[in-house]
């Protein structure tokens, strides 16, 4: 009866842990409209890094491709191809702690 209390019991354990699992959008932050953007950033063969601040929304080009940003996440540095798979690799994007908080 013991082995069977301590079986639920870890099982119970995992499905609650596992309902508090971080998110890309979590992470990352999140596609935005590109009216939103504040800041537009074209990202070309000499870009080696990014830098916002969280709470930014920032468009990013590299020609003919463009995604806009919103930089909500718990993260503070993210390669650039997380969010724009068509850009450069090995970008990174720096992001700025909001200190109004």
């Amino acid at each position: 009866m013991k082995i069977v209390s301590a079986f639920a019991l870890a099982a119970s354990l995992a499905v609650s842990t596992s309902a508090f699992a971080l998110t890309p959008s979590d992470l990352y932050g999140s596609p935005a409209n590109g009216a939103a953007a504040a800041r537009q950033i074209t990202i070309d063969s000499h870009t080696r890094y990014v830098n916002v601040k969280h709470g930014d929304t920032v468009t990013f080009t590299n020609g003919t491709d463009t995604v806009t940003w919103y930089f909500d996440g718990i993260s503070s540095e993210i390669p650039l191809a997380k969010i724009f798979p068509a850009a450069a690799p090995n970008i990174e994007i720096y992001i700025e702690p909001d200190t109004q908080a």
